[in-house]
């Protein structure tokens, strides 16, 4: 085994919190007036979005905010950006495809996320993300 580049072990410092149980993640984390999303996601690979049902989401106690693909669209929030910026050989930025944050008219892969639910707590987010009522109907050659 060498010591440095290829094939070398790396010590990581952030390992042993991890380890020990003394990890910090954010579902770790409570703050005043915090609230809580839970997504509903698509159980197909690959579908038409038929239609979603979100009136008893939207009645369910506790609930802030019901988001669907056509909301964020509407509301132009924009989509999920690659984690960094790619270059093609010739240096020219690579071009990136959408990367929308809830599916809009399709679902591309099994837990695409199709809705969001905000929430007072996770458990009244997660109840009410159990009351939407999706219909996705599979894929089309």
């Amino acid at each position: 085994m060498t010591t440095d580049g290829i094939g070398a072990s790396v010590k990581r410092k952030e390992d042993r919190r991890f380890l020990l149980g003394k990890g910090k993640y954010t579902d770790d984390i409570t703050l005043p007036h915090q609230t809580h999303a839970v997504f509903v996601r698509s159980p197909h690979a690959h579908a038409k979005i038929k239609k979603i049902d979100l009136a008893k989401a939207k009645q369910s106690h506790g609930v802030l905010a019901v988001l669907t693909g056509d909301d964020v669209a509407a509301d132009q929030l924009g989509g999920i950006p690659c984690g960094w910026l790619v270059k093609n050989k010739d240096g020219s930025n690579m071009v990136e495809p959408p990367h929308p944050a809830l599916a809009q008219g399709k679902v591309r892969h099994v837990g695409d996320p199709v809705v969001m639910i905000v929430a007072h707590t996770k458990a009244e987010a997660k109840a009410a993300a159990a009351l939407v009522d999706r219909r996705e109907g599979g894929a089309r050659a």
